[in-house]
């Protein structure tokens, strides 16, 4: 007797083989060290290592949020929050060539009975006998965006918290991207989080 599938099994070859590899795949990863403690309500003074146009309108974002989170932004506080950004290029390979013919060999005189030649009738990326290939290029590793933050007690001299996030480039260009990492790196002051995944789309 053949036994049915159950509700299960169907749902997971479904989503095995409808839903696009990735999808609901997180965007951007924050993480986080507390050395000490911040106070509730405690003053913190937000600086770029840079004046660019973008890490003013960052400044702008930061103090917001860090306001939102239950503290004081002000000038001169004896705590600072200091940030910078990068952008890091992927990688990338492209494909203009048409592979037809291979040949391998594997030990022996000359290749001998372990040579082995290939003819490649037909692939759509890098065409065959029968078809061009599509070529062109491949992104191997996707561009990405990181904001680095940390606090300093500036009496006391010592870091009392760190933090990174960093995010796949996509739609969105470099500024609106980091403007969205904002709210969730200063949603770890004060917290020692790691590798928590999270989407910016």
């Amino acid at each position: 007797m053949i036994k049915q599938p159950n509700l299960l099994t169907i749902l997971t070859l479904i989503w095995v083989f409808l839903v696009p590899a990735g999808a609901g795949a997180a965007d951007a990863v924050v993480n986080s060290i507390a050395f000490g403690q911040i106070p509730s309500g405690a003053g913190i003074e937000v600086r770029s290592f840079d004046d660019s146009e973008q890490n003013i309108v960052l400044e702008k974002d930061f103090a917001k949020e860090i306001e939102a989170a239950g503290y004081k932004p002000a000038d001169g506080s004896s705590l600072i929050l200091s940030f910078e950004t990068r952008d890091e290029i992927g990688a990338w390979s492209t494909t203009d060539r048409r592979h037809i013919l291979s040949f391998e060999s594997k030990g022996g005189q000359g290749g001998g009975e372990n040579a082995k030649a290939r003819v490649n009738v037909f692939d759509s990326a890098a065409g065959g006998l029968l078809n061009k290939g599509r070529g062109g290029t491949s992104i191997s590793t996707p561009s990405s965006y990181r904001i680095d933050a940390s606090i300093e007690d500036k009496k006391s001299g010592k870091t009392l918290w760190q933090g990174w996030v960093i995010a796949d480039l996509k739609s969105a260009d470099g500024r609106e991207l980091t403007r969205r990492m904002v709210p969730k790196l200063v949603g770890t002051i004060g917290r020692t989080v790691r590798e928590e995944a999270f989407s910016l789309y």
